[in-house]
């Protein structure tokens, strides 16, 4: 819940409150690894945003997944969540890139 809380302060943030009830959608990049599971994110928000200006805004959630670079192949590979080894080589010597991220990329606000 204070995850969906902290997207739409950040919205308002950005914002006025009179645009408020024209933003239609939050685009968000969220990462496999983030530690954030997705459908309670947007049950979450679509509960805060109930009875608000931004009731008419939609989450829109792109996943990412985990990615590492090989410290030993130097290869990049997608992992499987919990396994960090290299699956081309074998090592464990690998260093995450991708798959923790959990950003707002765009609020979209018609303008009606």
């Amino acid at each position: 819940m204070s995850i969906a809380q902290n997207i739409l302060d950040i919205v308002r943030e950005h914002v006025t409150p009179e645009q408020e009830q024209n933003v239609r959608t939050i685009k968000i990049k969220l990462g496999e690894f983030s530690g954030v599971v997705k459908e309670s994110l947007e049950f979450c928000f679509s509960s805060l945003v109930n009875d608000t200006p931004l009731r008419e805004a939609t989450l829109e959630i792109e996943d990412i997944p985990i990615k590492a670079l090989c410290l030993v192949c130097n290869k990049e590979s997608r992992l499987e969540y919990g396994v960090f080894f290299c699956p081309l080589c074998g090592s464990n010597a690998v260093k995450l890139i991708s798959g923790k991220e959990l950003q707002i990329e765009t609020i979209e606000i018609s303008d009606r």
